[in-house]
């Protein structure tokens, strides 16, 4: 387990975390380590973005996640993208508890992706998701539920 790449995505991000706290020196360092953590995996969860515990990324690869808040056991394969619309636009993303984002999801704008729901491959968020449902193309429209 402590070889797997999606282990150490995530472990890296956890020591940015803990960098942050040092008094005096930590946030410069926790930006040192940012920048080597995007270096290293090809892929960046910004330093702004809020994530909770049980964060599963099996495949760390092409991930770009701005600020954002990402709750507890929240499955990100390769490829997704989180972010605004516009750099002035009010608010941010927020990924709910258990939440599941397929490959080369991309959630564009403030919205909330609810708990237990699913965004399918390739799909363009939009407009908010609700808890348990499943969301799918170009713009992402409900399909049912999980």
């Amino acid at each position: 387990m402590l070889l797997t790449q999606g282990f150490q995505f995530v472990l890296a991000r956890r020591i940015q975390d803990a960098l942050a706290r040092i008094p005096v020196v930590g946030r410069p360092l926790r930006r040192i380590w940012w920048w080597w953590t995007c270096r290293k995996f090809g892929s960046e969860i910004a330093i702004g973005c809020t994530v909770a515990a049980g964060l599963y990324i099996p495949h760390p690869y092409g991930i770009v996640v701005g600020v954002c808040t990402i709750e507890e056991n929240v499955v990100i394969l390769q490829n997704v993208t989180i972010g605004s619309r516009h750099s002035h636009s009010p608010g941010h993303a927020r990924i709910g508890r258990g939440a599941y984002l397929s490959a080369g999801a991309a959630i564009i704008g403030a919205v909330t992706i609810g708990e237990g729901a699913m965004v399918g491959a390739n799909a363009v968020v939009l407009r908010d998701v609700p808890d348990g449902a499943v969301a799918v193309g170009v713009p992402a429209r409900i399909v049912g539920a999980s």
